[in-house]
C-alpha cells in the first residue's frame, strides 16, 4: 500500500517502556488521517498489513510517503537506530531527487533547533501544541489531488416531464496520448442512471480545438432543449463514481467527495468548496487546462465498466475503533516484535 505521509518516533525507551514520543506520534496519525491522508504508523499500520516482514514494511512505506513527520522529545531519541535511518534515508531522497517531499519535526519535548542533528536544523519544527499548525503545513505540502470537476467542461439537463424525459448530457476534456493534445468524452443517458454511455468525441486535438469541440456540442444541445446545470445536482453518486475511474480517478460508490472546479486554490473545505463543485461544468471557457493524469477512454460508443476503486482516504478504522482492537488482538504476536525493532 502506498502512504502519503510516514511518522518516524522511538516506541519505547531502554527499559521497554512507551516514551512521550509514542503518545504525540499517535496523536498526530488521528489529526492527520481525519483529514484524509494515508499516514503510516507503525503501531496501526504493521498490523493492519499483517506481515512478518517488519522492516520490508516500513521500507516501502518510507519510500511511497512524500511527507515524512519526525515525531521527538530528546536528540537521543532522534539517533536511535532505526529513526535515524528512516530520516536519513529519507533526506537523502530528496536531495539526490528522488522524490519531491517535505520533512516535519513534532518537539514533545525541549527540543530547540540548535539540539538538532546538521542536517536536520534546515526543516520546519513545531512545539507539541502546535499539532493543528503541522496538519496546515502538511496539507499544504501535498499535491493537489485531480477530480472530477478538473475535467469536465459541459453539464447540461434536459428536463420535460410532458415528454416522459429526464437526461444529462456531459463532456470532458482529457489528456490525450501525446504531449498537449487532448481527448474531448461525451457521457449521456438518463438523469437517475447509474451507468451512463459515452464517446469519445475527438482524440489527440489542440486545447483550442478541444474547446471549440467542447461550444459545438454545447451549442447543439442548447438548441435541442437542454439547458445547463452543475454536474453535481444531476449526476447520481454511482455513474459520478464510474465517470471518475473512467477517467483515472478514484471516488467509492456512493462515497464521492466534493470536486473542485478548474482553477480553484487547493485546501478549500466546508460551503467554500460545496459552492466549487456545485458551479463547475457549467459552461467554463477559456483554455484547457493544465495536463492532469487520467485514463484515456476509447474512440467508440461503450458503457463504462466499473473499474477497482480505492476506499476514499480517511476511512479505514480508527484506533478506537473496534476493528482495530480486534486486530490489536490477532497481532498481540507482532506487537512485541515491533517494539523491539523501533527500540534499538
Amino acid at each position: 500500500m502506498k502512504y502519503d505521509v510516514f511518522i518516524s518516533f522511538k516506541n519505547s525507551d531502554k527499559d521497554g517502556l512507551p516514551t512521550p514520543d509514542s503518545m504525540h506520534a499517535r496523536a498526530v496519525y488521528e489529526a492527520l488521517m481525519a483529514t484524509g491522508l494515508r499516514v503510516f504508523f507503525s503501531e496501526e499500520s504493521l498490523a493492519e498489513a499483517g506481515q512478518g516482514n517488519f522492516s520490508r514494511s516500513i521500507e516501502t512505506a518510507l519510500d511511497s510517503a512524500r511527507i515524512l513527520v519526525l515525531v521527538a522529545s530528546c536528540r537521543e531519541h532522534i539517533e536511535s537506530r532505526w529513526v535515524e535511518a528512516e530520516w536519513d534515508s529519507f533526506l537523502e531522497d530528496l536531495r539526490s531527487g528522488n522524490k519531491q517531499g517535505e520533512l516535519f519535526i513534532l518537539s514533545c519535548g525541549n527540543l530547540s533547533p540548535a539540539d538538532l542533528p546538521l542536517f536536520l536544523r534546515r526543516q520546519q519544527m513545531f512545539p507539541a501544541e502546535g499539532l493543528d499548525k503541522l496538519v496546515k503545513f502538511v496539507g499544504n505540502a501535498m499535491p493537489r489531488r485531480s477530480s472530477l470537476g478538473d475535467f469536465i467542461r459541459g453539464s447540461l439537463h434536459c428536463f420535460h416531464p410532458e415528454k416522459d424525459e429526464d437526461k444529462v448530457y456531459l463532456l470532458t476534456v482529457h489528456p490525450g496520448s501525446n504531449a498537449d493534445t487532448y481527448h474531448v468524452t461525451a457521457y449521456w443517458g438518463a438523469r437517475t442512471a447509474k451507468r451512463l454511455n459515452s464517446q469519445m468525441k475527438v482524440r489527440d486535438v489542440s486545447a483550442v480545438r478541444a474547446q471549440l469541440e467542447v461550444e459545438k456540442e454545447k451549442k447543439e444541445k442548447l438548441r435541442c432543449g437542454y439547458v445547463e446545470k452543475p454536474f453535481a445536482r444531476i449526476l447520481t453518486p454511482e455513474a459520478r463514481s464510474l465517470m471518475s475511474a473512467s477517467l483515472g480517478l478514484h471516488e467509492a460508490p456512493g462515497k464521492a467527495g466534493p470536486a473542485r472546479a478548474a482553477g480553484s486554490k487547493p485546501g478549500r473545505s466546508g460551503k467554500s468548496q460545496q459552492a466549487a463543485e456545485e458551479t463547475a461544468g457549467t459552461g467554463a471557457k477559456g483554455k484547457v487546462e493544465p495536463r492532469v493524469s487520467g485514463a484515456a477512454t476509447r474512440g467508440k460508443t461503450v458503457t463504462a465498466d466499473p473499474a477497482p476503486v480505492e476506499p476514499p482516504p480517511g476511512t479505514r478504522a480508527t484506533a478506537k475503533s473496534p476493528a482495530v482492537e480486534a486486530r490489536r488482538k490477532q497481532g498481540s504476536g507482532m506487537s512485541a516484535a515491533r517494539a523491539a525493532i523501533r527500540s534499538e
